[in-house]
């Protein structure tokens, strides 16, 4: 008589990879945590810590610009939502009171609300009709950031902003800025980092590499788009807020359409298969122009040239760089 065999097999046992990688990448975070703090003190002068500033910064736009292009869009008007976040913060500060740190995290709340309201309507645009409705809502924040006279003082600008103080500790200095920005720098990092091993990554993946396929497997695409869109944005207006408590100045020329540009070339640059492409594209791409400097007259046909070396023979970016070698010394056969 023929028996069915009801055994279960016992479960295999937990691999221990994901844990390695895991306390590997604390290890990494904790390694980078002690050079920081070396860094200040390390660099030949504060022109040195003040680029290091503005990378950290970049760094914090770069991510958060590639978390909108995770669901397959690029947006034109994320200079405009980092203006936003910096004048929220500031008018907030100067008019209101409100502490700096407090005010910053207001922002970045304030720009993630208007951004989830202005995605709810255009992300149901795609390709270029998406585009030039997000480069005419930066050029209407130009506008209005020139205009509003008695909000935002027009041309002229905001000045005076306080600096951000925190546990009596106050950051307005660039080497003590320095460990601010780099506290928000990782902060963004492993959260952009957890967000693309979360199940919100997972569907934002499937989104941009085929969005009709993941409307078919039943992802609402148009929900990821918009909770991603008003996340990015959101953390573009902090990354704004602390431009404008740092420099402690600003105006509508301190965020236009060319700044924009700047972020999608780092996203390019660097590569935009992962988001630690972002962080190179900044690394790489912030510090540059004031190193070509002493090229007058030069800068920016070298800066030019170097961008078009790079897209050239790196199509993936810069981040390509390891498998690209190991490909040209047969080390990836």
């Amino acid at each position: 008589m023929n028996t069915t065999d009801t055994t279960v097999a016992p479960p295999a046992p937990k691999s221990r990879a994901s844990a390695s990688g895991l306390w590997t990448r604390l290890a990494l975070v904790a390694a980078a945590c002690v050079a920081a703090g070396f860094t200040p003190g390390l660099l030949p002068n504060l022109f040195y810590v003040h680029i290091a500033n503005l990378t950290l910064i970049s760094g914090i736009f770069a991510l958060s610009l590639w978390i909108i292009y995770s669901v397959g869009q690029l947006s034109l008007c994320h200079a405009a939502f980092a203006g936003l976040g910096a004048y929220c913060s500031a008018l907030l500060s100067l008019r209101l009171g409100v502490p700096p740190a407090l005010s910053l995290v207001i922002a970045g709340l304030f720009t993630a609300t208007m951004a989830a309201l202005l995605g709810a309507v255009i992300l149901r645009l795609r390709g270029v009709y998406f585009v030039l409705v997000t480069f005419l809502f930066g050029q209407m924040f130009t506008l209005l950031a020139l205009n509003w006279q008695d909000v935002t003082n027009g041309a002229n600008g905001l000045i005076s902003i306080a600096p951000i103080k925190l546990l009596g500790i106050s950051f307005g200095p660039r080497s003590m800025f320095f460990y601010l920005a780099f506290a928000m720098f990782m902060a963004t990092l492993l959260f952009t980092w957890a967000l693309s091993r979360s199940t919100f990554g997972r569907a934002f993946n499937s989104i941009e590499q085929n969005i009709d396929l993941a409307e078919s497997c039943g992802i609402d695409t148009a929900r990821f788009q918009v909770i991603a869109f008003a996340i990015g944005s959101g953390i573009a207006g902090v990354g704004g807020a602390l431009i404008a408590h740092y420099i402690r100045y600003i105006s509508p020329d301190t965020f236009t359409f060319h700044n924009s540009v700047a972020y999608i070339t780092m996203l390019v640059v660097g590569g935009r298969s992962i988001f630690w492409g972002a962080v190179v594209g900044a690394a790489f791409l912030t510090p540059l122009p004031e190193f070509l400097r002493d090229f007058e007259g030069l800068q920016h046909i070298i800066y030019g040239a170097i961008m078009v070396l790079v897209l050239r023979t790196l199509p993936g970016g810069l981040i390509s760089i390891p498998s690209t070698l190991r490909r040209l010394t047969g080390g990836g056969k």
